[in-house]
């Protein structure tokens, strides 16, 4: 077999095809052997072209979300939203009816999670908490990073926000999360919080203490 650099250069046409080894199948999982296999370049073209689609944003706007001290504690969003038909569902697990606190994804692929909270305290500025963060899959499993924030605050109800991305292959349908936080160690104070500042301008939203947004790569 003659190496590859004595072959003709030429253009590639989407219905040619090229050669390469089969990693990982399309669930996500690892291929035994990688084997070698054929791309067509119409496929190839599909994959680079996906881009990252809004599959829904939800937030709440209530006063104040907090865990017992060394409590995990599911941050609650809006209202449930989305069906079984549509890629994720917001429900309301156990949150309320206005208040969903659980994603279920029906479909299968990358998901990009943007998670924006207003942590504070609302007792004392002079406590300083242990505030963590978690990401809960099926109510057993935790996955990604647990994110921690232990600093003084300025005052009570000032808070400052606090950006969790996050990017998740999703390889079982009706897969479940949930994004906990709690306040650990000896502090019994801090979690979410919203400005005590009113709101005086017509039209102006409210701040959101908590706030979900999914993507998914499409």
């Amino acid at each position: 077999m003659a190496i590859i650099s004595s072959y003709p250069t030429l253009i590639p046409q989407l219905g040619d095809k090229v050669l390469g080894s089969n990693i990982l199948d399309a669930a996500g999982n690892p291929v035994v052997g990688n084997p070698t296999v054929q791309f067509d370049f119409t496929d190839i073209k599909a994959l680079v072209d996906q881009q990252y689609i809004e599959q829904f944003e939800s937030s709440s706007t209530v006063l104040s979300q907090a865990s017992a001290l060394n409590t995990m504690y599911s941050v609650q969003f809006g209202a449930p939203t989305g069906t079984t038909s549509t890629n994720v569902e917001l429900l309301q697990g156990g949150g309320s009816a206005t208040a969903g606190d659980t994603v279920e994804f029906h479909t299968l692929g990358t998901y990009q999670i943007l998670l924006t909270y207003l942590i504070g305290v609302s007792a004392s500025a002079a406590n300083i908490p242990y505030l963590v963060f978690r990401t809960l899959q099926d109510d057993a499993t935790q996955i990604g990073p647990t994110i921690a924030y232990e600093e003084k605050f300025e005052n009570m109800l000032k808070p400052v926000p606090l950006i969790i991305p996050l990017t998740i292959n999703i390889t079982a349908v009706s897969t479940k999360l949930k994004f906990q936080m709690a306040r650990t160690g000896t502090i019994n104070n801090g979690g979410l919080v919203k400005t005590a500042a009113p709101i005086n301008i017509t039209g102006l939203t409210e701040p959101s203490i908590a706030t979900l947004k999914i993507s998914k790569l499409i």
